[in-house]
């Protein structure tokens, strides 16, 4: 028997299983002489697609849990569980630890593996990392299921070339790591930043401040090292603002003095000091249109200085940034 069309064929969409052909169309004429089709049969899989999908299945699950198998955090405990070594203090641990961070400063990118600092930055080169500070303050010692775990803070700092010139920066980072004792033989394969930091109070250093004069002292011995650049902008380590000329042949010099009224404020968590005051530096160069002639900008407003105390005690200045 024939199956016929009559009338206006209207557009059709159909989601799901389709069996058969389906046609999709507006305003097209009918065509009488097309017969049905009987129905396809449901192609059933054969015991060779069934495995490969089981193997498929293992395969996306290893792949899923390889991305996720890097340095994973567990419960800091807040007391020893069981017995430690009773020759291993505290100290001996963290010793150990500052060592391992230490040793990650020789490397030479900005993500470096079994390390915890890290930096983004495009098409950097030259990577130098320093320690700086003492990682040991503050920082807690645990022994748990036959090893030590240990976590507090550290700051390191990093310099590099960037595509616009020398680059800086202050990276302060929560660490966590652990240990089998071994003694003279312990080694440590990785520390890494935890995913989840501890809670803000968690970690406290004690030993970072330092006497008010050896911080203005540090200041103003560092702007005088900032007027001896000879070139504009100044280094990265240096007051830079957006709209300070370029110069290759600038000589500064500070009007006034930088601390003459100043605020600190002590970050307890990385044992950071910085220090906030006014500041006006001015730099002059010499330019030659037709004529020789002398330019000078003025480059002032408020400084944010980031200083902390050596493991000597002695304070050091790390940047001036200006704060817009």
């Amino acid at each position: 028997m024939r199956n016929e069309f009559t009338g206006r064929a209207r557009t059709s969409f159909q989601f799901g299983n389709v069996e058969g052909d389906v046609i999709v169309g507006r305003g097209s004429k009918p065509d009488r002489g097309a017969r049905s089709k009987p129905p396809a049969k449901k192609q059933k899989a054969t015991p060779g697609q069934f495995l490969a999908g089981i193997l498929a299945f293992f395969v996306l699950g290893a792949i899923a849990n390889a991305c996720d198998a890097g340095a994973k955090d567990t419960d800091f405990p807040a007391t020893d569980q069981g017995s430690r070594p009773s020759e291993v203090s505290d100290d001996a641990v963290a010793q150990v630890v500052a060592n391992k961070l230490q040793q990650c400063t020789t490397e030479v990118v900005l993500a470096p593996a079994n390390c915890p600092q890290t930096h983004a930055a495009v098409s950097a080169r030259n990577v130098r990392w320093e320690l700086v500070g003492d990682p040991r303050d503050g920082m807690q010692v645990r022994w748990q299921d036959g090893k030590f775990v240990a976590r507090g803070t550290a700051v390191m700092t990093v310099s590099y070339d960037s595509y616009s010139g020398p680059d800086f920066a202050i990276k302060g980072f929560h660490f966590l790591t652990d240990l089998p004792w071994r003694g003279a033989d312990t080694r440590i394969d990785m520390i890494h930043q935890p995913k989840t930091a501890p809670a803000a109070g968690t970690i406290s250093k004690d030993r970072f401040t330092l006497p008010d004069g050896d911080l203005i002292k540090a200041v103003r011995d560092g702007f005088a090292a900032c007027a001896s650049a000879t070139g504009s902008p100044l280094p990265p380590t240096c007051p830079r603002t957006a709209t300070t000329p370029s110069a290759t042949n600038a000589s500064w010099s500070v009007e006034g003095d930088p601390v003459a009224n100043w605020t600190t404020a002590g970050d307890k968590e990385f044992g950071l000091l910085r220090l906030t005051a006014s500041y006006s530096l001015v730099a002059s160069w010499k330019y030659t249109f037709f004529v020789e002639g002398v330019s000078t900008h003025t480059q002032a407003g408020t400084y944010e200085a980031t200083l902390i105390r050596t493991p000597n005690k002695t304070a050091r200045l790390l940047a001036i940034k200006h704060v817009p």
